[in-house]
């Protein structure tokens, strides 16, 4: 009985993988905004706060943020569970009446699973951390390109972003299979 307890585990995680391939190759359409969420209060006091807000200085970002003009056309947007990315998004959200979903920073597969399945040909904007916003970005087909003395290095060298860096917006657009991306900033 084993044996086919197996079979089918595999058989089943095969469809699974199949489908998940069916939908992102039906979902050719797609523009992604991905950036890490706005500088956030450092407080020196212990215990650290592991859920701090934003200091003044992203409140103000996340103002300027709703005032980009790409801000308008976002259908729907991601966030992790958190003070910090919650209010990176929530001005735009106000401003322009989208849904604020909640995503697991550990599970990407499942986020981009979800874009492809409930918002193919639409604008989503998705709020996540130093550690997770490259492999976000490079799930939704943009690349970064890391060099070392000029040389290339491999494709799969992890990227994070710096402690201080804030403000960058990574747009991913797919249209008819053809991947474009640009790199907008907010001033600090």
């Amino acid at each position: 009985m084993k044996p086919i307890k197996t079979i089918l585990l595999a058989s089943g995680l095969l469809t699974s993988f199949s489908l998940l391939a069916k939908e992102t190759a039906e979902c050719q359409n797609y523009e992604v905004f991905v950036m890490r969420h706005l500088p956030k209060e450092v407080s020196t006091e212990l215990p650290v706060n592991k859920d701090p807000e934003l200091s003044i200085l992203g409140k103000e970002m996340a103002i300027q943020l709703s005032e980009l003009s790409f801000m308008s056309k976002i259908d729907a947007a991601f966030s992790t569970d958190y003070l910090r990315t919650k209010q990176s998004i929530n001005p735009s959200a106000k401003k322009y009446d989208f849904d604020v979903y909640i995503y697991d920073p550990s599970n990407n597969p499942l986020l981009v699973e979800r874009v492809y399945k409930e918002y193919c040909g639409k604008s989503i904007m998705i709020i996540g951390h130093s550690n997770t916003v490259p492999s976000i970005v490079t799930s939704f087909g943009g690349h970064f390109e890391v060099t070392f003395a000029g040389q290339d290095l491999k494709q799969d060298t992890q990227v994070f972003l710096a402690e201080n860096d804030y403000g960058a917006i990574f747009h991913i657009k797919n249209e008819q299979g053809n991947v474009h991306q640009r790199l907008i900033t907010i001033a600090q």
